[in-house]
Parts: C-alpha cells; structure tokens; sequence
C-alpha cells in the first residue's frame, strides 16, 4: 500500500501530460474535459484504471447520445429546452443509479442540454474525442508507470491475511496453555490491512471485463470463499474472554496447540498456493489431532469440578475450532477443486 503514494502520484501526472501533449499535437479542442478524464480515470491497479476508463467512456457516448437527441427533438418539436433537460437528467440518474459505473452520462447529458452549443454534433464529438483520449491516456499510464496487477495484488494480500490468521491460531492455543490473555484481532493490524487491500483488488480485478473470461478460478471467487474463513475471527477473539480454571486450560491446552499447530501447517499451503498460484495437494489436519482435542474436551467435560459456566465454555470452544478446521478444508478442497484452471485468478 505505501507504494501507491508514489504510483498514482506518478500515474496521473503521466496520464494528464499525455492526453495534454496527444491533443495539442493534433490541435485538439476541449483539452480540459481530455485532462480531466485522464486525471479521474487511474486507479491502483491496471484492471480497475481500465475498468474505470472503459465505464467512462461508455457513460461518456451514453450521455452525448441522450443529450444531443433530445436537444434537437426538443428544437424540431419547438418544446421548451426546460423539457430537454429534465428528460436528459431524468434518464442519465437513472442510468447511473441503475449502473453505476455509466455515471458519467449525467455529466456529458447535463453539459449538452443545459448549455448547447450553436454546433452541438461537432461540440458533441469534440468531447467524446477529448475523453476518449483522456480514458487512452490513463490506460497508458498505468501500463507504463509501475504497473500493478489487481489480481495478482489480491492473491498476495489473500495469502498474506490467511497466514497472519494461522498465526494467530497458535498464539491463540499458546496464550490457552499458559493460562494468559488470548490475542486480539487489533493485536494483529496486518490481517486486516492486508484482508481490506485484497477486498479493494477484487473489487478492482472485477471491473475488468476479460477477467470472468481469463480464468475458471476469479479472484473475486477466492475472496468469498476466504471471508468463511474470516468470519471465524471474531468468534475466536469472543472465546478468548472466557475465564475458564487453570486445570481446564492445563488439560485442554496442548491438544489445542497440536490441532493449532496443523492447522497452521495447512494454511501456509494455501498460502503458499495463493502466493505462488499452484496447488497440487492438500495438506490436511490429521484426524489424530482433532481426536485427541476431542478426547481431552470429553475428559474434561466429565470432571466433576467443572461447573455449568464453564461446560457450557468449552462446548463454544470445541464448536469454534471445529468449525475453524472444517473452513479451512473447505478453503483447501475449492484451490484443489479449481487447480486444472490454475489458480490464476
């Protein structure tokens, strides 16, 4: 993420001198509305640049279409141009609010009904020309200035976030076995920044149109899949306020640290497969360590030292941890499921 506070700086300058330089060259006219669009255009990341340059080009036609019909409809019907404006806006808001992403209609709709030009199918085109080569100009940029790679970018913070997570399943199970506070997920800012940025790549790599076509396994799918997995962190931080008995926390605590430590094992292979974009295998918990969490959980339960509080406790734990496995095979069988497409989303 720091990175982005030298790209798009460096990116939209690119953008603006080339729309600016291309328009004066080929003596250009509304080379405002050209800067403007290179300037709004960029984005993080290639996909979302061209995704957004795409949307505002295709809002851009939209709107000059709407705009310039209705101005001469209105004009050969001698309506009130009142009339033009309220049917160009009305259908340009609902465009927008039906797509978002043709926004940019309400603004070229506006701009030609409210302040026609005496020319308005050479002023008309003039605009779509100037934003078009703005779109052109932003797409350039982000291909030619430390291009990033949505995709990519949301697989590596994926990755990122599923190993900070794994990590925290075996301080989690430590702090148990010692008796001590069990970790926060504000102790561990790194998943959740890395869980944000892969959100705002998918996102991104989305607004790509080619990327349903590119690859059997989007990035988009993955992401959806991996917040199962998320989910389950505060539901694990919520068990971590439990007061439970220090025999309690002594009898359960190093089957936990087994089942944690598997687990932890088996989400680096995801993470690995993520990062690397491969998987071949999956790595799973072994059956001995759920078994053996199981059987101390029963032994503890039967204790009859163990109140109704704390039973009730270590059934919330058990649930937890069990249905932290279970999303985590889950997560395993869906990279092993769509490896033949290459985990290249």
């Amino acid at each position: 993420m720091a990175e982005d506070l030298f790209r798009l700086p460096l990116q939209t300058i690119a953008a603006v001198l080339m729309a600016f330089v291309w328009m004066r060259w080929h003596d250009m006219r509304e080379i405002a509305w050209g800067a403007f669009s290179a300037l709004f255009v960029v984005r993080a990341s290639v996909e979302g640049t061209v995704g957004e340059a795409s949307a505002r080009v295709v809002g851009a036609l939209l709107g000059v279409v709407l705009g310039v019909s209705l101005v001469l409809a209105a004009d050969v019907a001698g309506a009130s141009p009142l009339w033009s404006i309220v049917a160009g806006v009305g259908g340009a808001a609902y465009l927008s609010i039906r797509w978002p992403m043709l926004s940019y209609s309400l603004v070229t709709v506006t701009i030609l009904t409210v302040t026609p030009d005496g020319d308005i199918l050479g002023g008309a085109l003039n605009k779509t020309l100037a934003i078009a080569v703005g779109s052109a100009s932003g797409i350039l940029a982000a291909l030619a200035v430390l291009p990033l790679s949505a995709r990519r970018s949301a697989r590596q913070n994926l990755a990122a976030s599923i190993d900070a997570y794994g990590d925290m399943l075996v301080d989690w199970a430590a702090a148990f076995n010692e008796g001590r506070q069990r970790p926060r997920l504000h102790d561990r800012p790194i998943m959740e920044r890395a869980r944000w940025r892969a959100r705002d790549m998918a996102t991104q790599a989305c607004a790509f149109p080619l990327d349903r076509l590119t690859s059997r396994l989007s990035v988009y799918q993955l992401h959806e899949r991996i917040e199962g997995l998320w989910r389950t962190a505060p539901i694990m931080e919520r068990a971590g306020s439990f007061v439970l008995s220090e025999r309690t926390c002594h009898d359960l605590g190093p089957a936990l640290h087994a089942v944690a430590a598997a687990l932890k094992q088996q989400i680096g292979c995801l993470a690995s497969a993520l990062g690397n974009e491969e998987f071949t295998q999956s790595c799973r918990v072994p059956d001995a360590a759920m078994q053996a969490l199981d059987d101390a959980i029963e032994a503890a339960l039967r204790c009859p030292d163990c109140d109704a509080a704390e039973r009730q406790a270590i059934g919330v734990i058990r649930w937890i941890w069990q249905e932290v496995a279970r999303e985590v095979e889950d997560l395993a069988g869906y990279l092993l499921e769509g490896r033949v497409g290459g985990v290249t989303a």
